[in-house]
């Protein structure tokens, strides 16, 4: 069956009638597309621009933590070279350094002294030459940065060199300058550069502000350390002298026997086992001068740590006043522990705490009495006790009797120092000691040290 005419022409008029807007609806796609291709490279391209930007922040905060760990490290420095090494190091971020230092201001001779030896004449001369030329004092008055031509190397090959010169303010007092000698020109410097260096500056102002006052207080702790080392020798040399009688005694005793046999022997007389006798009684000697060397030694401020047998500093002490106190009436009764372990400290020093309370049980017991001394372990202490049978200490007293000065002996008879002494040797040894008294019954000093 065949199609009719006017069918077939209205199909061709329906074709022609869209071909047009087909072209254009294919022209509009490549445009939709082309534009979207342009629209996605903008968006890539935004992308890839803050990417970097986030990594150009990173880098620049990473950069500001670093400077400020490094600032902190000026600023708390104890040691002169490290702030000045760190100063250096952080001003290269910001210029760049031929060489540079601190110069302090010394008031006194109205000059300014270079922080580190190491500094450079060329640089003293320059600081010495604004000095004299007024442009130092203009710094410090006005606590403002300066950039100052190097003429000498101008005149030299044209080259453009610089000395920047930063006052060091703490507590809006000029203490010094930052002297940085540059190669960057003058035109070149900005406001950021001159602020960044300011601040670093001021870092190290307090810097060096510290190390000043870490100084001086090291200073007056050595002081102290030999002062407290004079004064327990002076104790040390008042406790011989009590002790002179006794000391003479024993002494006296030994040199006696070895005078005899010198004289029995020179009248021809035979002496059984005389080299035995001899050689015993110079023993007995050497042992006397040995303990007593031991002791009245002087000691320097720095107290040097050791092991300490703790029963052997007891045996030594009561040896050299044994005598004494026995013809005083005073029996001194020793119950050591065998097991007992050493301690960490010092012999002498331990030493001078048992001669003290030895000597203020005495002089409790003028009638005479009993001493005890009696030590004791436990797993991380020893324990030292000294009773007496005197006449006792009120209560009222206790809290004040390692107080210095404080004594209750007549006058002339003690300084007020013993006791406290005692405590001040006891806690340099991480140790402890206190008292228990009671009125007609005596005293006892109780002293724990801590095992090695």
């Amino acid at each position: 069956m065949k199609t009719p005419k006017n069918v077939k022409k209205k199909r061709v008029d329906v074709v022609n009638d869209a071909q047009p807007q087909f072209e254009r609806f294919i022209e509009s796609r490549e445009s939709y597309i082309k534009a979207l291709e342009t629209t996605i490279e903008v968006l890539r391209q935004d992308n890839v621009q803050c990417n970097e930007n986030t990594l150009e922040m990173r880098s620049s905060i990473d950069e500001l933590v670093v400077m400020q760990q490094l600032s902190n490290t000026i600023s708390t420095a104890l040691d002169k070279e490290l702030i000045l090494s760190t100063l250096v190091r952080l001003t290269q971020d910001v210029i760049p350094v031929f060489e540079s230092n601190i110069f302090l201001l010394d008031r006194r001779q109205d000059r300014f002294l270079p922080l580190s030896p190491s500094c450079s004449e060329r640089l003293q001369e320059e600081v010495e030459g604004h000095l004299e030329a007024g442009i130092m004092d203009w710094v410090l008055s006005e606590k403002k940065t300066v950039i100052i031509p190097d003429l000498k190397h101008l005149g030299e090959n044209g080259s453009a060199r610089n000395f920047v010169i930063v006052p060091l303010v703490i507590r809006n007092e000029a203490i010094g300058m930052y002297v940085i000698y540059t190669q960057k020109p003058q035109q070149e410097f900005s406001n950021q550069d001159i602020q960044l260096l300011t601040v670093l500056a001021n870092q190290a102002a307090a810097g060096v502000e510290n190390w000043r006052t870490y100084e001086q207080l090291a200073s007056m702790n050595e002081e102290l350390k030999a002062s407290q080392a004079q004064m327990i020798q002076a104790a040390k040399l008042a406790a011989i002298g009590e002790l002179s009688a006794n000391i003479v005694h024993e002494i006296k005793n030994p040199v006696q026997v070895l005078m005899m046999s010198v004289e029995l022997m020179q009248s021809g007389r035979s002496l059984p086992n005389w080299s035995d006798m001899v050689a015993t009684q110079v023993k007995r000697l050497s042992e006397i001068i040995r303990r007593l060397m031991n002791f009245a030694r002087a000691t320097s401020g720095e107290l040097t740590f050791e092991p300490v047998d703790v029963n052997k500093a007891v045996e030594d002490i009561v040896a050299m006043v044994q005598h004494e106190y026995y013809t005083g009436g005073i029996e001194i009764k020793v119950s050591l522990n065998e097991g007992l372990r050493s301690i960490s400290g010092n012999a002498t020093y331990l030493q001078q705490v048992f001669l003290n309370l030895l000597i203020n049980a005495k002089d409790a017991m003028p009638q005479g009495g009993t001493i005890t001394i009696a030590t004791e372990t436990t797993p991380s202490h020893v324990r030292v006790r000294f009773s007496d049978t005197g006449g006792g200490i009120e209560q009222k007293l206790l809290k004040k009797i390692f107080t210095p000065f404080f004594t209750t002996k007549g006058e002339g008879k003690g300084t007020g120092l013993g006791l406290s002494i005692c405590r001040k040797i006891i806690s340099q040894f991480n140790g402890g000691i206190v008292v228990e008294s009671e009125v007609g019954k005596g005293t006892t000093f109780i002293i724990t040290l801590p095992v090695t």
